[in-house]
C-alpha cells in the first residue's frame, strides 16, 4: 500500500530523513522505532504531505505522491494521529470528531446526521468519550485526549493510519490501553504505521519493524525476529 523510495527530507541544513526506503503492505502493522531526535517524525510528515521531501519518492497505491498538499494525500486515504495530538482544544469532543470526517461531509446539510453511525462506532470504541461528547477537548485527560485524536482520525475512514507517537505523556496504565486499542484495529484489517519510542510495545502489536537512527534505516524485518536480536535488545529493549 505504501512505499518510499530513497527518501529524503528536513526542516533546514542537514537532512534529518537520509535515503529511508519502507514499505507497508495492506492489512500490516508496520512500526518504526528509534529514539527521539532519530528522524521518525520527519518521516512521518513527510509521507503526510507537512514537510515537502528533498529527494526520493513515496509511493501510495502505485502512485507518487510527493508534491501534493496535505489536503490531497488525506482524501487519497492517509490518516495521522500527530505526536502531541493537536486537538482543537475549545471545540467540544463530538465537534473535534466531525472535523475527521469533514472530507467527506456534505458541504451543506445535517453533518451529524451523515457521521451518526460513525460516531456511533467511535463511541463504542471509547466510552469515555461518549460521556464527555459536549465537553470541551481541552479539559479533557492526556488518555482521554490521545483517545480523541484516534476517535479524530479514525472518522476519517482512511486506507492507512499512522500513528506518531501515542504514547508520549501517558502513564503506563493508560498507554497499555492505547496499544489495546492499536491491536484491536489491527486484528480488524486496519493497515497501521506506527512511530513509537518504546520498542517493546511496537514490536509486540506489529507485524514488521524499522530500527531508525539518525534518519537512516540501521536494522529491518519482522518485529518478532527485532525483539530477540541482541542489539536491539541492549539499545531499546533494556
Amino acid at each position: 500500500m505504501l512505499k518510499t523510495e530513497n527518501l529524503r527530507a528536513g526542516y533546514s541544513g542537514d537532512d534529518a530523513v537520509r535515503g529511508i526506503s519502507i514499505e507497508v503492505a495492506e492489512g500490516s502493522c508496520v512500526a518504526l522505532v528509534g529514539a527521539n531526535g532519530a528522524g521518525k517524525s520527519t518521516l512521518v510528515k513527510a509521507l503526510c504531505g507537512l514537510i515537502e521531501p528533498r529527494g526520493g519518492k513515496v509511493l501510495f497505491g502505485g502512485k507518487n505522491i510527493v508534491g501534493l498538499p496535505a489536503s490531497e494525500i488525506a482524501r487519497r486515504g492517509i490518516s495521522l494521529c500527530p505526536e502531541g495530538r493537536h486537538l482543537f482544544s475549545p471545540l467540544t469532543v463530538e465537534e473535534n470528531l466531525l472535523l475527521g470526517a469533514y472530507p467527506r461531509l456534505p458541504s451543506f446539510g445535517p453533518f451529524r446526521r451523515t457521521a451518526s453511525g460513525d460516531l456511533r462506532h467511535i463511541y463504542e470504541m471509547f466510552p469515555r468519550l461518549a460521556e464527555r461528547r459536549f465537553q470541551q477537548a481541552g479539559s479533557l485527560s492526556g488518555g482521554e485526549q490521545q483517545m480523541l485524536a484516534l476517535g479524530r482520525m479514525l472518522m476519517a475512514r482512511p486506507r492507512l493510519m499512522i500513528l506518531d507517537e501515542p504514547s508520549m505523556g501517558l502513564a503506563p496504565i493508560l498507554v497499555k490501553e492505547i496499544f489495546k486499542t492499536i491491536s484491536s484495529l489491527r486484528a480488524t484489517g486496519m493497515t497501521i504505521l506506527l512511530s513509537e519510542q518504546f520498542a517493546k510495545s511496537a514490536l509486540l502489536v506489529s507485524d514488521r519493524a524499522y530500527i531508525i537512527e539518525r534518519g537512516s534505516v540501521v536494522l529491518e524485518g519482522t518485529s518478532a525476529s527485532l525483539a530477540k536480536n541482541p542489539a536491539v535488545m541492549e539499545a531499546y529493549l533494556g
